[in-house]
């Protein structure tokens, strides 16, 4: 990939993520990248296709920054990575977590955040069980619905939560 695509892609995503997809144009991207509007068409064919770029390309980078953070043998420490994972994330990738915030109603988005999400809840059930918990479908289940909630929330910063947040969802868990 040319290093132009590339920077043509990060200025859209901060300009996507800022202002969302529909207000932002070609022409608002192309300014901010110092390119020609007809140069990110050379690159990505339309504006949906620059944005299923941006998604595909994050999420590919999201997973090779994290590539092996989940394979925490211990299930509390697991458990735990997980609790950490949405602050991590928004920390790492502020722009694309505040895009993916945006595209609640886009299929191509949702797929993408699906396909990443797909391996926790099996790990996650795993380890409730390895710790004994009554009912690992529930805690799992609570846990997903705790980690969506999180990312969204550090994403829109709708709630200041600092580290307190994480170590007292920590301290829910434990050894049953």
């Amino acid at each position: 990939m040319t290093n132009r695509k590339q920077h043509i892609a990060d200025v859209a995503l901060r300009l996507f993520g800022e202002k969302g997809f529909d207000n932002t144009s070609t022409q608002l991207i192309a300014r901010e990248a110092g390119v020609s509007e007809a140069l990110i068409f050379k690159h990505f064919g339309s504006k949906d296709q620059l944005l299923e770029f941006v998604i595909r390309s994050g999420y590919k980078r999201i997973i090779e920054a994290n590539r092996g953070g989940l394979t925490e043998p211990d299930s509390l420490t697991f458990i735990h990575s997980v609790i950490e994972l949405p602050f991590k994330l928004v920390r790492d990738e502020p722009y694309f977590w505040k895009l993916q915030y945006r595209l609640a109603d886009s299929e191509m988005a949702r797929q993408q955040h699906e396909r990443f999400m797909r391996p926790l809840p099996t790990l996650l059930h795993q380890a409730f069980q390895k710790l004994q918990y009554p009912d690992p479908d529930k805690e799992t289940a609570l846990l997903l619905l705790l980690v969506e909630a999180l990312w969204k929330t550090e994403a829109t910063k709708t709630e200041d939560y600092g580290q307190d947040m994480p170590g007292f969802i920590k301290g829910k868990y434990r050894a049953q």
